[in-house]
């Protein structure tokens, strides 16, 4: 568990298409979460798409479709959706078809219906709203802010390590709350975890009932938990996900481990 402790916490993370359990949990415990709308764009990743149920016993990917682009580098914040709305309807009388047995999917597929329809300057402007969202639903009431009002602010054009350490001055972070995989990068980058003390994620999904499969499948995006066990349940799970988190020191023993096995 992490400790109580009177420090204020960030987590900064990219804004995905219909995200897993484990970004509410870095939300959950932060007094402040930075959406990075300004990162570069990767086609074919969570940015645009996630698993959820297809069918009985089958999962599947729910995607956004974006306007083609030339730029490599181009922004979150500046990759447009197509302007064919097909892809949206598709994805909700899928979602219709798969999950409307579930116990709580009348409560909530409207939202998730009103959340999709409505139109977006970009893609970070919907897959931030679909975060909004869920926190909504989940009663998480931690500050939301953008790293692209920060790069207006300041002119800014850092990057990786750097750009995480200017973000958690902008927010006057005590402590960073990270997800896991950031490890590699900030230990290539000479991370100073002492001048911005640092604690790793270490998500466990715990299982629970779903109704298309006998066994728990885990990794699908939190609608998945939504739709079968309510916004209470799923929000007891997030709370359970991560038993044990990991300073700077952890991780280089575990990989250190790592690399000596």
């Amino acid at each position: 568990m992490l400790e109580e402790v009177d420090m204020r916490k960030t987590s900064v993370m990219q804004p995905f298409f219909l995200p897993w359990q484990g970004l509410f949990e870095l939300i959950l415990k932060s007094d402040c979460f930075v959406i990075l709308d300004d990162y570069q764009y990767c086609p074919r990743s969570h940015h645009t798409r996630n698993k959820l149920f297809i069918s009985k016993d089958n999962v599947g990917f729910y995607g956004v479709n974006v306007k083609k682009h030339e730029n490599q580098s181009i922004k979150l914040n500046e990759i447009e959706l197509s302007e064919d709305n097909g892809w949206k309807y598709k994805i909700l009388k899928r979602l219709d078809f798969v999950y409307r047995k579930c116990k709580y999917f009348k409560d909530y597929f409207p939202a998730i219906e009103r959340w999709l329809l409505n139109d977006y300057m970009s893609l970070a402007q919907l897959n931030s709203a679909g975060t909004i969202m869920f926190c909504k639903i989940l009663g998480i009431n931690t500050e939301i802010v953008y790293s692209s009002d920060y790069s207006k602010e300041s002119n800014s054009s850092s990057r990786r390590t750097k750009r995480i350490i200017e973000l958690l001055e902008w927010t006057k972070a005590d402590e960073y709350l990270c997800a896991y995989g950031s490890f590699g990068y900030m230990k290539e980058d000479n991370y100073d975890y002492e001048a911005h003390p640092v604690l790793f994620q270490n998500y466990d999904p715990k299982p629970y009932k779903q109704i298309h499969s006998k066994e728990f499948i885990p990794y699908l995006s939190i609608l998945d938990a939504l739709f079968n066990i309510g916004p209470v349940e799923t929000l007891e799970l997030i709370r359970q996900g991560t038993e044990k988190w990991f300073s700077f020191e952890d991780m280089i023993k575990r990989h250190e481990v790592c690399n000596y096995e």
